[in-house]
């Protein structure tokens, strides 16, 4: 399969379908930073309920409907899947638009939410399909469209509002959303893939009797299934095992500090600018050298990965670290412009890197059959958003500057690194412990 995969021409519609996901999704996620000050305003609000309601718009339908979807993909189709979720997530957007007040926006942006969690998780299985061999390449390609929507929509959203208003802008946004529906029309499932998981019997194998995956199944009347075997099944559909792996386990824990960290700094980018009074037109080309950043680590890790010159794990850390201290060191470069855009930069090279490899990781640990295990990375990484929302929000309000906000992201992702660390020591002391028995 790895060669017809490499030599099939429509990968390069489902890269792009990717490639579109990310830049719309990311881009938009960039320019709600522009939208905090005018939510606070307007609706005479706190950052940390702005901040709430803005991750909201990625981090709730990742919690709710994270491994729902990884059930769903395993028997529906992800085509109808992704254009169903990118509907749902376009219109909502719109109509957030007119909100009257901060918990109508977030009801409205949780909503866009959970069509966003269907074109994540259903959009992985075609990618998968397609791109067996080089999924660390592919995969940080196709995110680099995130870096090419957030170095276009902040400024161009920041124009929108000065000559519209934030809800003309807004619905501007919503109607842009309506690519994620065309980046969906193009994920033709892999001709063959389906049945690639399946083993092909011989004479002398035992005959066994399958196990019914189909919950909607009857006989006469009644259905066939015995609460063990539905239990079985639903265990099956969602991968439930996955969290009995401690392994697994502790990876949850560094996707939802990776989720807060990823969101946070892409909220906070721009009002932070704002806040050091450089005005509304160069904090948001703040994001841009972010983008150029998040470009160059997003295009150049995938290759490393692939080719076996460095582990996954090792160039999390590594990233992490280097991230963890651009932002502690932001009370020293905050002054001059060009000093805080260089910042901007290595910090968007350290998140490009890291990010992506949150599914290289996912993969190595679950491999392909397990299409929920994304699923489940979904409603950690979406936790880790919420939480960072409110709890940076918080910090923000209490202390009254961004420095600090930036200070405790540096924390975290240092925290982040140190946890990843310690799990592979560990992993590594116990395979050196039963080598001697083996």
């Amino acid at each position: 399969m790895g060669g017809s995969t490499r030599s099939h021409p429509w990968r390069w519609m489902i890269l792009l379908s990717r490639f579109v996901w990310s830049l719309t999704c990311v881009g938009n996620l960039k320019a709600l930073g522009v939208f905090i000050p005018q939510f606070v305003q307007h609706f005479s609000t706190t950052t940390a309920a702005a901040g709430l309601a803005c991750s909201a718009s990625v981090g709730f339908g990742m919690i709710i409907a994270g491994p729902f979807v990884g059930a769903l993909v395993k028997s529906c189709d992800p085509r109808k899947l992704t254009m169903a979720g990118g509907m749902l997530s376009a219109l909502a957007t719109m109509a957030a638009a007119s909100s009257s007040s901060v918990t109508q926006l977030a009801v409205w942006f949780a909503l866009s939410s959970i069509g966003l969690v269907f074109i994540q998780v259903a959009s992985m299985k075609p990618f998968v399909d397609y791109f067996p061999e080089n999924f660390a390449f592919a995969n940080g390609f196709s995110l680099a469209g995130g870096t090419i929507g957030m170095m276009v929509l902040p400024p161009v959203t920041e124009y929108l509002v000065s000559v519209y208003g934030w809800r003309s802008a807004l619905a501007f946004m919503g109607a842009f959303s309506l690519h994620y529906v065309v980046s969906g029309a193009l994920l033709r499932p892999l001709p063959g893939g389906a049945g690639r998981y399946k083993q092909v019997p011989n004479d002398g194998d035992p005959v066994e009797t399958p196990k019914p995956h189909n919950l909607g199944k009857f006989k006469g009347g009644a259905r066939s299934l015995s609460f063990q075997d539905f239990r079985e099944s639903l265990r099956d559909q969602f991968d439930a095992h996955l969290l009995t792996e401690p392994l697994f386990i502790v990876y949850q824990l560094v996707a939802v500090l990776c989720g807060g960290i990823f969101t946070m700094w892409h909220l906070f980018l721009i009002p932070q600018g704002i806040e050091l009074g450089y005005g509304d037109s160069k904090a948001a080309f703040l994001a841009t050298f972010a983008g150029l950043g998040l470009l160059a680590g997003r295009l150049g890790h995938g290759t490393l990965v692939d080719r076996g010159l460095v582990k996954a794990w090792a160039l999390f850390v590594a990233t992490s670290l280097v991230f963890a201290a651009s932002c502690l060191a932001d009370p020293l470069i905050v002054s001059p412009y060009a000093a805080l855009a260089a910042t901007c930069v290595v910090s968007g090279i350290a998140v490009g890197v890291f990010y992506p490899l949150t599914y290289v990781i996912v993969r190595e640990i679950t491999g392909d059959q397990h299409m929920s295990a994304y699923g489940w990375l979904f409603t950690s990484i979406g936790a880790g958003e919420m939480l960072g929302g409110v709890i940076l929000g918080w910090i923000h309000d209490v202390s009254g500057n961004y420095v600090v906000v930036f200070m405790a992201i540096g924390v975290l992702a240092f925290t982040m690194a140190a946890i990843l660390v310690i799990t592979r020591l560990l992993v590594y002391c116990c395979e050196s412990g039963d080598e001697p028995q083996s």
